[in-house]
């Protein structure tokens, strides 16, 4: 395909699987990019029943072997099939349970071993962390060849919590879809509901009014926020400056009892709704926002000084965990992980249909370092305070909801750009306008491999610090 040999213009956002047997149709997979140039998506469609063309690069086979475990559908030319999500230590070689002729009552047992990478340079030696940490943080599998203190490699396995989402979906109703995408990644509440929201509203051509529309930003940009400020807290954990991380835990705080306050939930659960959003905000909830705005600017600015201004803290972030342009461009790297490395997809800016298109900057960074990704949250962090008073100022009275009508057979994509990255999601409704399929992709799935480069050299005392700098989502990687 002619956008994956174009990177600069053509970002890759995933291959979307779907069985259409049911309709006498193939098995139909979509490529999508985020047209740069054009400001929209470029979506590519193939048909097959059993196997379809590789293509040569690194994410794209993740997605390959994605599409083989859970359909049976084989890559023409990718030697690598280990599964992604379904652990031989449980399933046979021939379960795939997104077809739907797949019968589900199988009996869990040892069908095999999972086979890592045959990496054993003379005279290394490996260290295995997880899936069971020492902390109270989701389950994963890093693999580390060391040779004396430097890492040479670093091999990761996850899906432990692979909950099968998809599936569980099928025939299930919208709005009982719509209360499983607040759940995928706890603290991306809105930016999945969104998405899934988004994917429906496509496929149904339901409009919303502008008010629901700001509405809708303005409590996406405060969940950025509330994420932005936890990494920042637990970077200071990571360098041992617990004074500046307490601190910053408090602002987080403070965000999450003002989302209380004003929506009865402090991950705002069930504001979104299909239509538009189930919360208006009150001249009250818009004072409070302002003033929360006004105190986080005085308090944030003195920790993000101190942070710039102390040679303990940068000895440590400065360097480490470096992940390279070229890197980041052959993984179509996301969110501020991608913006360190000099590469921008930020959807906000990049897709015409974005009420923030106007109000934010095209900013990259290029060291790509745990500095580089702090300082793009930095960035991240004062363009939402600005978003938001600017939606704020500008928000006009109407209607938050409009009646919607389900299309049954019909099919849309939902983009949304989260603090992490764009979230994409595909829903397909059957001919009773049900789920008949829902494909979820989070940001994690793309900018997971980049730690595998992000160690290589550093020492692996600096890995909690490197893991945390990207930060990423297992639940929403497994699914």
């Amino acid at each position: 395909m002619i956008e994956f040999e174009d990177k600069e213009r053509f970002h890759f956002l995933g291959m979307f699987a779907s069985d259409r047997r049911y309709y006498n149709e193939d098995f139909v997979i979509r490529y999508v990019f985020l047209d740069k140039k054009e400001h929209n998506l470029k979506i590519n469609t193939i048909n097959t029943n059993n196997e379809f063309k590789s293509i040569q690069n690194p994410l794209a086979n993740l997605y390959e072997r994605e599409i083989y475990e859970m359909f049976g559908l084989s890559p023409v030319g990718l030697d690598d099939l280990r599964p992604l999500r379904l652990f031989p230590e449980n399933y046979p070689k021939d379960f795939h349970p997104l077809r739907k002729d797949t019968k589900l009552d199988i009996e869990y047992r040892g069908y095999g071993d999972y086979e890592f990478e045959n990496f054993e340079p003379e005279g290394s030696f490996k260290i295995l962390v997880g899936p069971i940490h020492a902390g109270i943080i989701e389950p994963g599998h890093f693999r580390f060849t060391l040779l004396g203190e430097p890492i040479l490699k670093l091999e990761i396995r996850h899906s432990w919590k692979h909950k099968g989402i998809e599936k569980f979906a099928e025939e299930k109703s919208v709005n009982f879809a719509k209360i499983l995408s607040e759940n995928i990644s706890g603290d991306h509440t809105i930016a999945h509901t969104l998405a899934f929201v988004r994917a429906v509203e496509n496929a149904c051509n339901i409009n919303i009014s502008l008010k629901a529309k700001y509405i809708r930003a303005i409590f996406l940009e405060l969940e950025r926020l509330m994420c932005n400020l936890n990494d920042f807290a637990f970077i200071f954990q990571d360098v041992g400056y617990s004074f500046g991380a307490q601190k910053v835990f408090v602002l987080k705080e403070k965000l999450m009892r003002l989302n209380y306050d004003i929506s009865g939930h402090r991950f705002n659960k069930g504001v979104i709704t299909l239509g538009g959003v189930s919360k208006d905000l009150s001249l009250e909830d818009i004072k409070r926002i302002k003033e929360f705005l006004g105190f986080l600017e005085k308090e944030y600015f003195k920790y993000k000084s101190l942070f710039l201004n102390s040679p303990t803290i940068l000895e440590r972030t400065d360097t480490t965990g470096e992940i390279n342009y070229e890197t980041a461009m052959r993984y179509y790297a996301l969110g501020y992980t991608a913006k360190a490395s000099g590469v921008f997809a930020d959807t906000r800016v990049l897709l015409d249909e974005d009420v923030c298109k106007n109000m934010l900057s095209y900013h990259v960074l290029q060291k790509g370092d745990v500095t580089t990704r702090v300082l793009a949250r930095f960035n991240d962090i004062e363009e939402s305070i600005k978003v938001i008073k600017t939606l704020l100022d500008n928000i006009e009275e109407g209607e938050i909801i409009k009646s919607q009508k389900l299309v049954p057979n019909s099919m849309g994509f939902g983009v949304v750009e989260s603090q992490r990255g764009n979230i994409v999601h595909m829903v397909e409704l059957d001919q009773d306008a049900n789920i008949y399929r829902w494909k979820i992709r989070d940001p994690s799935f793309h900018n997971w491999p980049l730690i595998q480069f992000a160690v290589l050299k550093d020492i692996i005392a600096d890995f909690p610090l490197v893991n945390k700098s990207l930060n990423l989502s297992y639940a929403g990687n497994d699914l």
